[in-house]
């Protein structure tokens, strides 16, 4: 049901006997329990054990190449050894961190108890420092076509956005739309013009680095209050890093608490990030941060909407993101008191 683009994306990967049997041939590990999979909306993320220790198998759709699963290993590692929390690879008994099942990438890491998730204002605040720390570690990071951007990602750039979005609501327009869809494709272009407007008049392009990609919820697993292991790569890019910060304060605003209509929460989170990348933002990056979060829901329209082959699951994706284009339209109307706000945290 969430295959996109002709079949391109493919779908997760299920639990098989040959799966099992290749885990226990390459890797001398298998399923821990009757109920193993972890959960996780792209990957199947597998529960196994070798007798000794648990672990978990990672099996990603056919799109991911082993190069670009090698890439996201080499940056975890990178991270890691300079001590954020991220599960490193097992070699596979040919001695690599990776290898291949039906046309899949698989990896094995490491399970890391860790049983609370980044979804209370407090962990938002503890994970942002984190987050400056990881942007800081991979500013020169050294790039690589694999690592360099995903098929598939809860991205939209600043570049092109009215183009990217016009691809998700020529879509909805077409496959006769009721009233309600009608009127979130029209939301969503006005809040794609809107925005193309407010970036025309920001002089500098930001710096791009190797960034996270989807630094939130349950991919920041906290244990006793700190953060315990940083997990799910998926989206790692080459972006802006005010546009991966900006992913985290969005959902933070329409899944905790809208810290954009206080400034005082809003530049505490900015300023917890800061901390961690230990440089100041730029007024500059400052400025990009409100536009960034206003910009969020319109991946799923440029993205989703657009490319999932199945329509049924893009009219119920289109439907769930109606609040949070509601939500980034209001944002836009109060952009400059916003950026004030911040840029007054200096």
């Amino acid at each position: 049901m969430d295959d996109a683009a002709g079949g391109q994306r493919g779908t997760r990967a299920v639990v098989s006997a040959d799966l099992e049997g290749f885990l226990r041939a390459n890797w001398d590990v298998w399923p821990a329990g009757p109920a193993p999979d972890l959960g996780g909306s792209s990957n199947l993320n597998l529960l196994v054990t070798d007798g000794r220790s648990l672990q978990v198998a990672r099996v990603y759709r056919p799109f991911v190449t082993g190069q670009r699963v090698a890439a996201l290993q080499a940056v975890r590692q990178h991270l890691a050894s300079h001590g954020v929390p991220c599960a490193e690879p097992i070699p596979a008994a040919g001695g690599r961190g990776w290898e291949t099942f039906e046309g899949r990438a698989v990896e094995v890491e490491p399970y890391v108890a860790a049983p609370a998730a980044m979804n209370t204002l407090a962990r938002v605040r503890t994970g942002l420092a984190v987050l400056g720390r990881i942007h800081a570690l991979l500013q020169a990071f050294p790039s690589s076509p694999a690592a360099a951007a995903p098929r598939f990602a809860n991205y939209i750039a600043a570049d092109g956005l009215m183009e990217a979005v016009a691809a998700g609501t020529r879509r909805i327009r077409a496959w006769q739309p009721t009233p309600a869809e009608a009127r979130l494709a029209d939301l969503a272009d006005d809040l794609a013009k809107t925005l193309a407007h407010h970036e025309r008049d920001r002089p500098i392009q930001p710096r791009r680095q190797f960034v996270h990609g989807d630094f939130w919820d349950n991919n920041v697993r906290f244990r006793h209050g700190q953060v315990a292991l940083v997990t799910d790569f998926d989206f790692l890019a080459a972006r802006p890093r005010t546009d991966d910060l900006a992913l985290t304060l969005y959902f933070t605003s329409v899944d905790i608490t809208d810290i954009t209509s206080d400034p005082a929460p809003l530049t505490e989170l900015a300023d917890a990030y800061q901390s961690g990348l230990g440089t100041r933002l730029s007024p500059h990056e400052r400025a990009a941060i409100p536009l960034a979060m206003a910009r969020q829901p319109l991946w799923s329209i440029s993205v989703w909407v657009a490319l999932l082959d199945d329509q049924d699951a893009a009219r119920r994706h289109l439907a769930a993101t109606a609040p949070e284009l509601e939500w980034a339209l209001q944002l836009t109307s109060r952009i400059t008191q916003v950026q004030d706000a911040l840029a007054d945290g200096t």
